[in-house]
């Protein structure tokens, strides 16, 4: 009776031992998902684009203008390659005037990737509401989430 009475005292400390290695594993797994999410967002914060100039003009229309941007981008040395994937044009209290994600170059001199140590010149168009004369700001999105924005004005052209 008395050797059962030990049996069940060493199965209860090995279940006991399992379920903490378990407990463990479980752990272990979750931290190093959350370890794992935070190191992807670190990449985005070392891309250090900048816009160093931006030229809109708007193309009025009957309902509403076609707005054409073309925003140099420069890229520091020691930030990596990046694509430009969406343009958005604001006015400067926030309010969106047309964006798209439609960045596609049309002519050999401009491009969507910007390599590092380089300068690009993104082009994009898209339509919205017709505004008035005053400041804007372009804003570019990276494939990373990086956001860089550029405060200009607006050149209206008859079509």
């Amino acid at each position: 009776m008395r050797s059962r009475r030990s049996i069940s005292d060493i199965v209860a400390v090995v279940l006991l031992i399992v379920i903490a290695i378990a407990a463990a594993v479980i752990i272990y797994m979750w931290l190093s998902g959350l370890i794992g999410s935070v190191h992807t967002s670190t990449t985005a914060t070392q891309v250090k684009l900048e816009i160093t100039g931006a030229n809109v003009t708007e193309t009025p229309g009957t309902t509403s203008s076609t707005y054409t941007v073309y925003a140099t981008v420069y890229n520091p040395p020691d930030s990596p390659t990046t694509t430009i994937t969406l343009g958005e044009l604001e006015l400067t209290n926030g309010t969106m005037i047309c964006s798209t994600n439609n960045i596609n170059p049309a002519a050999s001199s401009y491009s969507t990737t910007v390599t590092p140590d380089g300068s690009s010149i993104i082009k994009f168009s898209c339509t919205g509401p017709a505004t008035s004369p005053g400041p804007v700001e372009v804003f570019l999105v990276t494939s990373q989430g990086v956001q860089v924005s550029f405060t200009t004005s607006i050149t209206t052209t008859t079509s």
